[in-house]
């Protein structure tokens, strides 16, 4: 496997943006009309905005079980973003499987603590705060014992379990900062992930434009190859630093278009909420685009997600549901008995 990128590569990353060689631009329309290829819907069914929006009729709004089947009605993914923030508990996922049909599919973002994101300890189950008593509010991951850390990929793991073993688990979602650089021990992390957890449908998201330098881009692409990782195609503001939206898939079985907005005034922050930062309404014209992003990748994998973190009120599920007029998406139609996609 490949464990590092060279230093000339990372000296020419340093002066050179991505070139417009590999940038994911529109595609000259294809016939390509696989069923079963597109699948898409929002980074959450439960967003406060999307909850106050109306979205969900008076009858549904107040119940956690008739919102999720409402939503499963209408679409065939959804991203659980929550178990990013805390550890979910066990009993979440066996109510899931009940209340979505077959054929229904999450997609599980994984916990802060293992992309080495900040932690709030006061979210951590109260057994492993008890193991950092001298610890409070926003810690580093670095800060955070061996000893926790390892409980929380086993307790992040089996909460999985009832998902894998219904059909109904997609990918996890490893999401890095735009900290986490093309450099050899962010590649020896991207590894040991993928031994950790060994065996499930793995996406990882880059938040650095740096992984998409010329030079660099085609050695992370091989690295992810190998390592059996799925590439998430990012759809951001055009900044400086944020990725490019690159269409390579990395993975035969799956790939990734995960759309975040365009709103260039809030992507920085600062944010009293994280819906803020994704505050954006794409138009129609955005969505001609982004659906011929999906058809490029549909090139290249069996399968492809599309999923809106633009989840401000109904931002998100109107997107959903215009890419399935536009892509022809119908949510469960013919659909066999789904199978995991490890």
């Amino acid at each position: 496997m490949l464990r590092t990128i060279t230093q000339e590569a990372l000296v020419v990353g340093r002066m050179q943006r991505t070139p417009d060689s590999i940038r994911c631009s529109r595609p000259k329309p294809v016939l390509y009309n696989k069923p079963h290829v597109f699948r898409t819907g929002t980074a959450s069914w439960t967003d406060k905005s999307l909850l106050q929006a109306g979205w969900y009729p008076p009858g549904v709004r107040g119940s956690a079980e008739l919102q999720l089947r409402y939503y499963a009605e209408r679409f065939d993914l959804v991203e659980f973003d929550g178990s990013y923030y805390a550890l979910p508990r066990t009993d979440w996922a066996s109510r899931w499987v009940e209340r979505t049909p077959a054929g229904f599919l999450f997609n599980v973002k994984a916990f802060s603590l293992l992309t080495r994101h900040p932690v709030e300890v006061e979210r951590l189950p109260k057994d492993l705060r008890a193991l950092v008593p001298e610890l409070s509010g926003r810690v580093r991951a670095s800060a955070i014992p061996q000893e926790v850390v390892e409980a929380a990929w086993e307790r992040f793991l089996s909460f999985l379990e009832p998902l894998e073993r219904h059909g109904k688990l997609g990918y996890l979602l490893f999401q890095f900062g735009d900290w986490f650089r093309p450099v050899p021990k962010s590649l020896d992390y991207l590894e040991e992930v993928s031994v950790r957890a060994a065996g499930y449908t793995l996406a990882v998201e880059f938040r650095h434009e740096s992984w998409y330098a010329a030079g660099i881009w085609q050695q992370v692409r091989r690295f992810l190859e190998e390592a059996g990782l799925v590439h998430v195609v990012v759809d951001a503001p055009a900044l400086q630093g944020v990725p490019p939206r690159v269409c390579e898939a990395t993975s035969p079985r799956l790939a990734v278009l995960r759309c975040h907005g365009q709103n260039q005034s809030t992507w920085s922050g600062p944010h009293q909420a994280a819906y803020q930062r994704f505050n954006w309404a794409y138009s129609e014209g955005e969505l001609l685009d982004l659906a011929g992003a999906a058809r490029e990748l549909a090139q290249q994998a069996e399968q492809v997600h599309i999923v809106w973190n633009n989840n401000y009120g109904t931002q998100g599920v109107d997107s959903a549901r215009a890419m399935q007029r536009l892509l022809g998406i119908v949510p469960y139609a013919g659909l066999p008995s789904a199978e995991p996609l490890s």
